[in-house]
């Protein structure tokens, strides 16, 4: 097992956390609080404060961002969106045309967004630009829940509900079904993804945190216990942090958000180690993170598969620790690309991928 740290923050203003998603752009996680009827924001000091409320019937459930806005599944089949800087109200309110109960969500990196209906065991697909919908699978044999986009495969992965629930995995290219791993867990609820590829499992069973192996050949091992409820999960990889939405009323974590740490370099709660540098790659957000040692000026510079360079600049840390810095991907084709961070006469690269 994975050295893990826990914090909770802030207990009595939680009620009923059910998913959670961290804000790249602004450095905040943001909760969705369903038995309260909004939208929390927590800052890196667990300060809360609210985003969105006065959800009309239930809900919110599953939440995502995609670009500048807030997506959140409430009201058993309306998916509201949200700006992600001014909060609520919503900017827009879609009812799903015989959806019932919209629960987990992951968006691919062209617009779309794909949506568990828990009570109809269907995937909607919607499209973030179009503001166009359709049923993009439908007569699952189980209950979907959380949903993560695996860009390498051109797939989404999900998890299930209910006693042996295999996680599966559906084509983007054909809407095809397929079973990645049977599994004796029960009551899958989340699902999210750490930056070695390693998946992580939220499940009522355990009430506690499964993780699996890049290709499920490996798990399920337990990496966290002692939850209650835990529901939609979010992995970030800039700080390798899994926070857990405790949507359980119970025990000790019952009506938190517990935080996770599965680094190897430095701890959320340090600024690290000294003689080193490191970098972490999110092309996802077109985010990198860059670890300096000490103060000082680096050079972040990026190339292709085949060398050549796409981007180089020059990069400032006020501090020793951490810094995240936004890259523009958007316009990089498919493939192999290689991160170069240089300091102080030292290199470090990171291999990643993207998937237009």
């Amino acid at each position: 097992m994975a050295a893990t740290c826990t914090l909770s923050t802030m207990a009595q203003s939680y009620n009923g956390p059910e998913s959670v998603e961290y804000d790249y752009a602004n450095g905040r996680w943001l909760v969705a609080n369903k038995n309260s009827g909004a939208i929390l924001a927590r800052a890196n000091d667990g300060t809360l404060t609210t985003f969105a409320s006065n959800f009309s019937s239930s809900g919110p459930y599953g939440i995502e961002i995609v670009g500048n806005y807030l997506y959140a599944c409430a009201n058993g089949g309306t998916l509201l969106k949200f700006d992600l800087t001014a909060g609520g109200p919503p900017v827009s309110s879609v009812p799903l045309s015989a959806a019932s109960f919209l629960n987990g969500i992951t968006h691919d990196n062209n617009g779309n967004l794909f949506i568990t209906d828990f009570t109809a065991k269907k995937i909607y697909r919607y499209n973030t630009v179009s503001g166009q919908y359709n049923v993009f699978v439908t007569g699952l044999a189980k209950s979907p829940n959380g949903i993560w986009f695996d860009e390498n495969q051109n797939r989404c992965v999900f998890v299930n509900w209910g006693s042996s629930a295999p996680i599966m995995a559906v084509s983007l290219a054909d809407s095809s079904i397929s079973t990645l791993v049977n599994t004796s867990l029960s009551n899958c609820d989340g699902i999210s993804r750490d930056g070695d590829g390693n998946w992580y499992v939220s499940n009522w069973g355990i009430n506690g945190i499964s993780r699996f192996s890049p290709d499920f050949s490996v798990g399920p091992t337990t990496v966290v216990s002692g939850l209650s409820s835990p529901a939609d999960i979010f992995y970030n990889t800039m700080s390798d942090t899994l926070a857990v939405p405790n949507s359980g009323g119970t025990g000790t974590n019952g009506n938190t958000v517990t935080f996770h740490w599965f680094g190897t370099a430095t701890s959320v709660q340090d600024a690290g180690p000294q003689n080193m540098i490191d970098l972490a790659v999110d092309p996802a957000h077109g985010l990198v993170r860059c670890y300096l040692d000490r103060p000082g000026r680096a050079t972040l510079s990026f190339t292709d598969a085949s060398g050549r360079v796409l981007l180089s600049k020059e990069i400032g840390h006020p501090t020793r620790g951490w810094l995240s810095h936004r890259i523009d991907m958007s316009d990089w084709q498919s493939g192999i690309y290689i991160a170069n961070l240089n300091f102080d006469g030292r290199t470090v690269s990171q291999r990643f991928s993207t998937l237009r």
